[in-house]
């Protein structure tokens, strides 16, 4: 026992130094993390030094809700319902109100998102009634509406009110129904409350939210439509020349890739000739077929890792090639597929080069918007709302990979079944 304590208590020693140094590294990798979150949740009139402050003293949410509920009531298009009022009078078919109000509830789902009033002098109805009546008129309608500005004093900016179908109103003990026969412009009248559900679901960042998570689901699906054939076909049929297009396939896509600039011109050059630009689905194609190489590579060494005996019982069970892949090889290489999947996600989520170039400001994902939040370095940055941006950004890369952990350490470590 005397010769063995010196040994274990080497090994605690060491082991002790070891684990010191990972954290170490560990905290000099994630500071930087560190220090934009510290950020975020200072102040917004906070601006940026060079002192560095590990404990705030003063937090607040104030940049994440900016962020996630800050609204500029532009360019809200949207279905209503509501009712009307005011003085009514029928003459034949045709329904004047004049000197009354709309008021219209505009839905988010099952939630509220913005409530409005607008005054107005005189609408006309065709109406499903004719006669002679004067009295007061209420009835229920549905229309749309169309918000691009919202002053501070909570009134409407300019809107316009259209489609007006008159479901059912009153006048005097008689019930009608009809259409609104032009439109409603609001200027600087009325009032309006956009609720939270309204103002995440029209904040700028929900808008470029939407757009990043269709580029990305879809070079997701693309990928892996391209991909695993691909690698199934590389790994288990034998054809001429297969060795040599496999190398072939990722070195070109290197060097195509080292062209830079020239490489870029000309996709562009291409996609405006067909009437391409501006398009998300295709920006999801081109990020597809540049991962391809590099995932099929993956996915194929994964794949070889697969005994192919599963592959022949198959066959002589009578499968056809895709329903092996579907049956046999899908389930199996779980775990290969969704490092494939996860690859693909971050690459279409991340890129703002070719997002940029390729599409318009209404388009653009969010990380062609966090980006473009750096214009302003020289001018002031509000770098509370930009380490805000830049973390809520980062959120859904890291919330998927830490739920397929499991299967990208697997997948990278290619740990198949063996013969």
């Amino acid at each position: 026992m005397r010769i063995e304590l010196p040994r274990r208590k080497g090994e605690i020693v060491k082991a002790f130094v070891v684990t010191l140094l990972a954290v170490l590294i560990m905290f000099i990798i994630l500071f930087p993390v560190y220090y934009i979150f510290t950020v975020s949740i200072k102040p917004v009139s906070t601006l940026a030094t060079t002192e560095l402050t590990l404990i705030p003293r003063n937090i607040t949410a104030e940049a994440y809700k900016e962020v996630l509920f800050g609204f500029e009531g532009s360019k809200i298009s949207a279905n209503f319902t509501g009712s009307i009022e005011g003085l009514g009078r029928l003459d034949g078919d045709t329904l004047y109100v004049t000197d009354g109000k709309i008021t219209g509830v505009v839905k988010a789902g099952p939630f509220t998102a913005l409530r409005f009033e607008i005054p107005f002098k005189e609408v006309r109805f065709k109406v499903d009634q004719s006669g002679s009546k004067e009295g007061q008129f209420t009835g229920e309608i549905s229309g749309a509406f169309r918000l691009t500005r919202i002053n501070k004093d909570g009134s409407i900016g300019f809107a316009v009110v259209k489609n007006v179908e008159l479901k059912k109103g009153e006048l005097d003990g008689i019930t009608m129904s009809g259409v609104m026969e032009k439109y409603i412009v609001a200027r600087n009248i009325g009032s309006i409350e956009v609720t939270a559900v309204g103002k995440f679901v029209n904040s700028i960042f929900f808008a470029h939210l939407k757009n990043s998570l269709f580029i990305a689901g879809l070079t997701v699906i693309l990928t892996l439509i391209f991909v695993i054939p691909a690698a199934y076909a590389f790994s288990r049929l034998k054809f001429f020349g297969r060795d040599h297009i496999l190398y072939f396939y990722l070195m070109f896509t290197q060097v195509a890739g080292g062209l830079g600039i020239a490489g870029l011109i000309a996709l562009y050059g291409m996609i405006v000739k067909l009437g391409l630009y501006d398009k998300l689905p295709v920006l999801s194609l081109i990020y597809a077929a540049g991962s391809v190489p590099f995932n099929t590579w993956l996915l194929k060494g994964y794949i070889d890792s697969i005994s192919p005996d599963f592959d022949e019982a198959a066959l002589v069970d009578g499968a056809s090639y895709l329903q092996i892949i579907r049956y046999v090889l899908l389930p199996m290489a779980l775990p290969g597929i969704a490092t494939v999947a996860i690859f693909a996600f971050i690459g279409g989520w991340t890129e703002f080069i070719l997002a940029n170039l390729l599409l318009t400001e209404a388009n653009q994902p969010l990380s062609v918007w966090i980006y473009l939040l750096m214009g302003g370095i020289g001018r002031g940055i509000d770098w509370n709302y930009f380490a805000a941006a830049a973390l809520l950004f980062a959120l859904p890369v890291f919330i998927m990979f830490m739920l397929a952990q499991n299967y990208v350490r697997s997948g990278l470590t290619v740990g198949g079944l063996k013969e």
